[in-house]
Order: C-alpha cells, then structure tokens, then sequence
C-alpha cells in the first residue's frame, strides 16, 4: 500500500475516533430522564429482532415502564 494511502487511512481513523469520543462526552452529559428514554426506546426498537430468534430469556425482554 502507498504511503499517502496509509497516511488518509490514519486520518480519517483519527477523525472516526474524535467524532466517537466526542459522541460519547455528548451522552454522557445527557440528564438521567433522557438517557432512560433512550434505553427504553432502544429495547423497544430491538424487540422484534429477539423475538425473530424465538424463546427470549428473561434478561432480553423489554422493561413493563413508559416513561
């Protein structure tokens, strides 16, 4: 591989990486509620994918709450 090849792939590495770190600063400063929510709202968007493999154990069903 090129040297100029390796040196794009490192770059956009390196942005794929800030952009990842900074994401996560984001979420974490989120309020307690909103993080909730979002957890809810993934286990709910993920549900009928669990189900498609059939008997779900006890920790893959979603939470009885609504926010």
């Amino acid at each position: 591989m090129p040297e100029e090849s390796k040196t794009n792939i490192q770059a956009e590495a390196d942005r794929i990486f800030a952009a990842k770190l900074e994401w996560h600063r984001k979420q974490a400063r989120l309020p307690i509620e909103e993080k909730v929510r979002i957890l809810l709202k993934l286990q709910r968007d993920d549900y009928p994918l669990l189900l498609q493999r059939g008997v779900l154990r006890p920790w893959e069903k979603p939470w009885e709450i609504e926010p």
